[in-house]
């Protein structure tokens, strides 16, 4: 009698078991779809990112064909470096890191969970960048626009001069660095951090790696040579940004000024915009072609830039106004609750308000995380689960 007691309970527990194992198997393939849904949305978008910026690609190397290579002698003092020979490698290479953070990667990554443990090398890059642009900045200070450059009229010197070789010399390891800078978004893409590969970001990548060719080849010093100047300055400080941002979240309430980054840039682009004009109205040596040629890169910028920089105030607006009426509606149920209740309350109909009560209001989740203990010290606030079973304390305290 005792063995078939205790057989019964062992199949009762089992039954128990397996029953409280069914939730978690059934929503499984419920809860990947909206996953599966939204990533494809992702893929689409992405694509067309990367068509956008394809063509804004070619038509820039096509514009800086047709206005630079056809019209003036390259310089000889180039013709054996790296990538110098022909403007289409660099052309080829900005396509490819197109194609793959827009398509091939995002589409490899699709089925994939986003790779762990890239923060030290995140980290290193981010440090290695700081230093890398702090010295274009600086060899490019040192080579003529920490002095001995004019900032209205400034002729490139094709000689070798010690002084002219330092800035060709920069120039190139400037050029160089925007391929580097390709590595920015494959970070995104292991990430799966799709929301901060837009047009503007893979546009300025593919642009700058595209574009530069021609004023390296043709006007490797002078007054084009501003642009490089300023960019890598505005390139030390935000690389600065993103590795103390990668430090932790212990950092970043240091880090403010996140918010004029993209000011900065568009200052940026401002300058080199009216700079390059500069020589229209004075007497200057300065090939016309590189007037057109650098207003032309310099306002895709802006414009690129300005959209950008509207878009997300736009963006942070509507999410503004969203928070606002969410704290609106909690308000107005706090009020209703604190409010006279009507008669049928009081005649035992407390418990169906529960269902127009929040079990959780969104202060109780801030109180508990900052520690603050206030639900303690003023129960008549505390708006939690089982407001009916309490619903005639809550009308007390109110």
């Amino acid at each position: 009698m005792m063995e078939h007691q205790l057989r019964r309970l062992r199949q009762v527990k089992q039954k128990d078991s397996e029953i409280g194992k069914i939730p978690q198997m059934a929503p499984s393939s419920q809860s990947t779809q909206p996953q599966a849904q939204q990533d494809k949305v992702s893929l689409k978008e992405l694509k067309s990112k990367g068509k956008w910026a394809a063509w804004i690609t070619i038509f820039s190397y096509v514009y800086g064909d047709l206005t630079v290579a056809s019209q003036l002698p390259p310089d000889s003092r180039q013709d054996s470096w790296l990538l110098m020979k022909s403007s289409l490698p660099g052309l080829v290479v900005s396509l490819i890191y197109i194609a793959i953070v827009t398509w091939w990667g995002p589409l490899y990554m699709s089925n994939r969970q986003p790779v762990k443990g890239l923060k030290p090398i995140m980290i290193s890059y981010n440090a290695f960048q700081v230093v890398f642009s702090a010295w274009i900045f600086y060899e490019g200070g040192m080579s003529g626009w920490f002095g001995s450059y004019k900032l209205v009229c400034q002729t490139c010197d094709f000689s070798d001069n010690p002084q002219a070789i330092r800035m060709l010399n920069i120039a190139y390891w400037y050029y160089i660095s925007k391929f580097i800078d390709f590595i920015d978004t494959l970070f995104f893409v292991m990430h799966k951090k799709y929301e901060h590969i837009s047009v503007l970001h893979v546009c300025h990548h593919a642009l700058m790696a595209t574009s530069l060719w021609f004023g390296l080849r043709y006007q490797p010093g002078g007054h084009i040579t501003l642009m490089g100047f300023l960019n890598s300055f505005v390139h030390t400080v935000m690389y600065l940004y993103y590795l103390l941002a990668a430090l932790g979240p212990r950092v970043r309430p240091y880090l403010w000024w996140k918010k004029y980054l993209t000011t900065l840039q568009m200052v940026q682009f401002t300058l080199i915009f009216f700079h390059a004009l500069l020589p229209a109205f004075v007497e200057c040596e300065i090939p016309t072609a590189f007037f057109r040629w650098l207003c032309v890169v310099a306002a895709m910028f802006f414009v690129l830039f300005s959209n950008f920089y509207i878009k997300a105030y736009r963006r942070h607006r509507k999410e503004q106004e969203e928070i606002s009426t969410e704290v609106t509606k909690h308000l107005t149920k706090m009020c209703f609750i604190g409010a006279p209740l009507p008669n049928s309350v009081h005649s035992g109909g407390v418990d169906n308000m529960a269902g127009a009560v929040p079990k959780k209001m969104p202060n109780d989740d801030v109180e508990d995380s900052m520690g603050t203990g206030a639900s303690k010290d003023a129960p008549n606030l505390r708006l939690r689960s089982g407001v009916g079973q309490r619903g005639s304390q809550l009308v007390h305290s109110a």
